[in-house]
């Protein structure tokens, strides 16, 4: 069984060409994220956080890497890369660019409906993630 609407190859390259017309077309317009973090709806807050991380990050790209799919859920992790060069908002704090080249590894569950996906919930270690950015044991 073929991958929803081929979701991690056309999310990914539109993420790694900062196409975010691209990338939001292949989300609801109530679109549901989750991660330990918080959550939004919409596809305006998830322009708003993709944004967020290009400016943290310009030189961000992303890996996905599918573990089980059928045609309404897909399992994934996946593999942020880049240089942390600008200040990143997380947990209500304002973390300082390291300069340094980072590398996080998550874990993440998509729903579908028939033409878009509807949901995402990120896991990831926030300690990893907080050492990732250099700031030490979080």
């Amino acid at each position: 069984m073929q991958i929803p609407f081929n979701f991690t190859e056309r999310a990914s390259a539109a993420f790694n060409d900062r196409d975010l017309d691209a990338l939001l077309g292949l989300m609801s317009e109530d679109f549901h994220f989750a991660d330990p973090m918080g959550e939004t709806t919409g596809r305006a807050a998830t322009r708003a956080r993709e944004e967020a991380l290009f400016t943290a990050f310009p030189d961000i790209r992303v890996e996905m890497y599918p573990v089980v799919w059928n045609a309404r859920h897909l399992a994934m992790t996946a593999v942020f890369t880049g240089t942390f060069t600008g200040a990143f908002a997380m947990g209500g704090h304002l973390i300082p660019p390291s300069g340094a080249p980072f590398q996080f590894r998550f874990a993440g569950l998509f729903t579908f409906d028939d033409h878009h996906a509807t949901s995402e919930e990120v896991f990831y270690d926030r300690v990893a993630l907080m050492q990732a950015l250099g700031q030490g044991a979080g």
